[in-house]
This record gives structure tokens, sequence and C-alpha cells, in this order.
């Protein structure tokens, strides 16, 4: 499996952030710090190692957070796999609310854990999952990569079947433009003043086994 994933969907998903927030789509500069909860790893470290996993996707996220911003990131689990989640902080507080704000920059697996990594498939009935297991069988790797490309923007997929057609199309749903609220200056989300809007993107299509 070849984890050097092109992060296109990553990528995409921070362009329709910064659109719901009328940010520029590309920000100049380096970030000024990196912050956050990183359990057993240092950050700065732990994200240079997701560099070499993540090059594009990485690189574009640190794009997005300018000399005026910082990075902050949270290593959390959920249902007994790790996941380390990069946000981009506004350098300046609120001057009324007296919090800051930010927008996310994607998910990424714990190093060494990636096995574990990738969004869960939305199937609500037996057909589904055995057209899953399916393409996963007749098509490991590119199943893995949507896996992978949906779980960087913590989106879902869904399988939609053309029988007219006679295709069916992988589709990862996931939230843009969610604004975070950091509340004690640890680089954290402590809730959301927004939490944006959903979007579909369509990663691939298989004919209809």
């Amino acid at each position: 499996m070849n984890l050097q994933t092109p992060g296109s969907l990553l990528i995409f998903g921070i362009a329709i952030a910064e659109a719901c927030l009328g940010l520029p789509l590309r920000a100049t500069g380096e970030p000024t710090a990196i912050v956050g909860n990183c359990a057993e790893f240092d950050c700065p470290e732990l994200l240079n190692e997701l560099q070499e996993s993540f090059p594009e996707a990485i690189a574009e996220a640190k794009s997005q957070c300018s000399e005026n911003q910082f990075i902050g990131m949270n290593l959390w689990e959920q249902n007994e796999s790790r996941r380390v989640s990069l946000a981009c902080w506004n350098g300046e507080k609120d001057n009324t609310a007296g919090y800051r704000e930010g927008v996310s920059l994607g998910l990424f697996p714990v190093p060494g854990e990636e096995d574990s990594f990738g969004s869960s498939w939305g199937c609500s009935d037996r057909l589904c999952e055995e057209q899953v297991t399916t393409l996963q069988e007749t098509y490991p790797e590119e199943m893995r990569n949507h896996e992978i490309q949906c779980g960087l923007v913590g989106g879902d997929l869904y399988l939609l079947v053309s029988e007219a057609e006679q295709k069916i199309d992988i589709q990862c749903v996931f939230s843009a433009g969610v604004i975070f609220v950091d509340m004690d200056d640890d680089g954290i989300s402590d809730g959301e003043n927004s939490r944006g809007t959903f979007v579909d993107n369509i990663l691939g299509s298989f004919p209809l086994l």
C-alpha cells in the first residue's frame, strides 16, 4: 500500500473551507508555531513524520497557515484507533469574545498505526456490505486509497450504484468550512462557531460487478 497519497481531497476540502470563510486560497509565509497535544510525540517532530508519509497533503496544509497564524495538533483516540487532527489558528484572539478561531487542516494517522486509518463505509443493508467486500477483494489498492483519501478530511464513504450505467461511484461526504474556537490557548478545539456545510465528492468509479 502506498501511503504517499496526493492529498487531492484534503486540498479540495481546504479550498471549500476557505471559500466558506472568505479567506484567500493560499496564504504566504510559514506558521509561527506548532502547539498542541501530541501524547508521546514532540509536535514538530510528529508533523515532520506525517510529512514523510503524506508529503503533498501536509505541504498543502502548511501553506494554508500564514506567518501570523499557528498550527495546532491534537492526538486523540476513537474506537481503539488513534488520529492526529491538524488545525490552523489565528494568531490574535477575538477582542470581544476572548477566544481565537481556526479551521481544520485535516486528519492523519499516528505514525506506525496507518493500517487502522481510513473512513468507514456507510452501508445500511447487507447488499451494500457485500458490494464493498467484493470491491475490496477485486480492487484492494484502489479501495484502500479511497478510504485513506476520505479519512484525511474526516469523511464517510458511500456507494452510488447505477444499474443503467453499470457502474459504482465511490462518494466521500465530509464537512467543510467548520470554524473552531480555542478558549484556553492550547491549540486544541473547544467547540465550534460554525458547523460549515456538507460536501460530497466522487473519488472514483468501478464497473458494476
